[in-house]
């Protein structure tokens, strides 16, 4: 026998309880699983000379099957029988006892066979169970005519294309799965993004701001304009962020990472009160392009973090190459501590930055390292493949 046995139904056999068949994603309101079962249903009618054929899916959570799948279907049993009970005949029998049913006479369901068809009289019928990663979640039906040769040797011929069509399940919920897990990906990488290129800008604003309220008050004209300029400067930078963002998710290095990170250092200590110095010690600095526009963002956002939170003097990005290994390095003479700290801002749900910059590396294939020590700063470390350089 083979695994999935033929069972003969008669009537007044028991039928079995609802079951709660569930899936990573609902087959049955997913329209382009359903697209292609109708298509696998057409042909296998035509291959098997059945009169007609069916495919049902059950209902997450409820006690019945939606039809949606038909061929040679009338549009009044259409109408009539959108939804049946999931213990309905034969149909229940092949959810129960996850095997196929053939039912000889199907006196059960006469009415509705009858009607199928659009012709009187009712042969065999035929229920597959369809299965969704080795659970049945439904039937696929086929109805003949009044004396055909409908049994075990049918059945077995049907087997490989009850197989293909589990297969056939499997996979479309697969893309799907796939496509919504791209599609959360692409929303987290829009919030990284949104984060690195907006954030910072508004932070730093918020900051000149006060310092601005606080020189109005105390009547230091020198010191409101000087504010005022941080401000006004820290805009525009802000919008054009913006626009790139908008553009292709590539902003700061259309020219490249190394004048990218040169252009972050011009002026980053008359912003921000901190010497940078980039200290690259690769001669040829080619990565792809994704590859660059993350590294580019996770030096922004350390950078940012000694900003905010090292209270450092100098900090200096180092590039170097060993092999096949990029590293870079943003270190700086803060106050140190920030593996402690990030334990702390981690339990209270804080340090988002430091979570986007550990996933970007991971995007790259890269690891990210913190190496911190109290009152003499903080090391954060990428290390990622990288091209070979030139000539090798």
């Amino acid at each position: 026998m083979t695994e999935r046995q033929l069972r003969i139904v008669h009537d007044g056999d028991a039928a079995p309880s609802a079951q709660a068949v569930g899936c990573a994603r609902a087959p049955e309101s997913n329209v382009a699983l359903h697209a292609l079962l109708e298509r696998g249903l057409k042909a296998i009618v035509a291959l098997t000379g059945a009169r007609a054929g069916a495919v049902r899916l059950l209902e997450d959570g409820a006690p019945r099957m939606r039809l949606v799948a038909a061929s040679n279907v009338s549009a009044e049993w259409l109408a009539e029988e959108r939804m049946v009970a999931s213990d309905c005949g034969a149909c229940g029998l092949a959810l129960q006892r996850d095997s196929v049913q053939l039912d000889p006479v199907p006196a059960t369901c006469a009415r509705r066979a009858a009607a199928f068809v659009g012709q009187a009289g009712t042969g065999p019928t035929l229920a597959l169970p369809l299965h969704c990663r080795g659970r049945a979640i439904g039937v696929f039906n086929l109805f003949f005519a009044p004396g055909s040769p409908a049994g075990a040797d049918l059945s077995r011929l049907l087997e490989p294309v009850n197989d293909m069509l589990d297969l056939v399940i499997d996979n479309a919920l697969l893309e799907q799965e796939r496509l919504e897990a791209s599609l959360v990906a692409e929303r987290q990488m829009l919030a990284s993004e949104v984060h690195d290129s907006l954030a910072q800008g508004l932070a730093f604003m918020r900051m000149r701001m006060t310092l601005l309220h606080d020189a109005l008050e105390q009547g230091e004209q020198s010191r409101a304009l000087k504010y005022f300029d941080d401000v006004s400067l820290a805009m525009g930078e802000a919008h054009g962020r913006l626009r790139e963002l908008i553009t292709h998710f590539r902003a700061g290095v259309d020219q490249g990472l190394a004048r990218a990170l040169e252009n972050i250092a011009r002026g980053f200590e008359e912003r921000t009160g901190v010497a940078l110095r980039i200290d690259n010690r690769v001669a040829d600095l080619r990565l792809p392009p994704e590859q660059e526009i993350q590294v580019y963002r996770i030096v922004q956002e350390a950078l940012a973090n000694v900003v905010k939170h090292a209270g450092a003097r100098s900090a200096r990005v180092v590039i170097e190459r060993t092999g096949r290994k990029l590293h870079v390095s943003i270190e700086d003479d803060g106050r140190g501590g920030v593996a402690a700290r990030e334990r702390t801002t981690s339990a209270q749900g804080g340090h988002y930055g430091l979570d986007i910059m550990r996933e970007r590396a991971q995007r790259i294939g890269g690891e990210l390292r913190i190496h911190s020590v109290p009152a003499k700063g903080t090391r954060v470390r990428l290390t990622m493949p990288a091209p070979a350089p030139a000539g090798d």
